[in-house]
């Protein structure tokens, strides 16, 4: 109760009469709400954009203003590379040893045939003179093949030639000794393309029929076969085609 009598309870009653308590803006809140979030919207979509297009400037200066995205610096072409085949290998003085044949492909034009030639000069045993001199111009012509030994680390240059030997029945071979002490020795040969067998008479009339070997980019073929010491006096081996 109040000084004057009146319950409180009244007085608020009174109060709450008078007051005009006005209806929540509802729509207008929804409505605000949806501008916001469509104004965040377009916000969050244009720092997308923005953040799509620097990271396409950032891969474009990173690849090169080349087309197609490519790399504004070309690869380098790489160096012509010959293919290479064992053709023997065996045991020699408690060490592993492999003969092994490098052919280098023909050359398809000038600038090839140097290209070519210059890597043969630097992976194979160099000689200024090999096809024609500098820039190679007989490897346009013909391949090249190379013969190299390996004697356990040791490698050692054996032979090395022209692809294209004359005639459908030449046969050419040499000596090659395994170490420079021992006493081991083999023929190596080649033939011309065609010759499909061949056979080693050495003077004393013995015989062999070494195995040919073909090596992808060349139609010529190689052989190694076992044989004794040279004799001074007969000698290699005749080694002729035989079909």
């Amino acid at each position: 109760m109040t000084e004057t009598g009146t319950d409180i309870s009244e007085l608020l009653a009174d109060a709450a009469q008078g007051a005009h308590i006005k209806q929540a803006p509802v729509d207008a809140i929804v409505a605000g709400g949806k501008r916001r979030r469509s104004r965040r919207r377009v916000a969050g979509a244009v720092m997308a954009l923005a953040l799509v297009c620097t990271g396409g400037i950032a891969a474009s200066s990173l690849w090169g203003a080349g087309a197609g995205g490519a790399p504004a610096a070309r690869t380098q072409q790489a160096a012509p590379r010959p293919m290479t085949e064992v053709i023997a290998s065996g045991q020699v003085e408690g060490k592993p040893w492999t003969l092994s044949v490098d052919v280098w492909k023909r050359a398809a034009d000038a600038k090839e045939a140097g290209r070519t030639w210059n890597a043969m000069e630097e992976v194979e045993y160099p000689d200024a003179q090999r096809a024609g001199g500098a820039g190679g111009p007989q490897l346009r012509r013909t391949g090249w093949f190379f013969a190299n030994l390996k004697v356990g680390e040791r490698r050692s240059f054996v032979d090395d030639g022209a692809l294209n030997a004359a005639g459908d029945r030449k046969v050419e071979a040499g000596w090659v000794k395994l170490t420079p002490t021992g006493s081991s020795w083999f023929v190596f040969g080649r033939t011309a393309p065609g010759v499909h067998a061949v056979t080693c008479t050495w003077a004393d009339g013995h015989k062999a029929a070494p195995r040919l070997r073909t090596i992808a980019g060349s139609d010529s073929r190689f052989f190694a076969v076992g044989a004794p010491a040279p004799d001074p006096t007969s000698g290699p081996p005749r080694c002729t085609a035989a079909d």
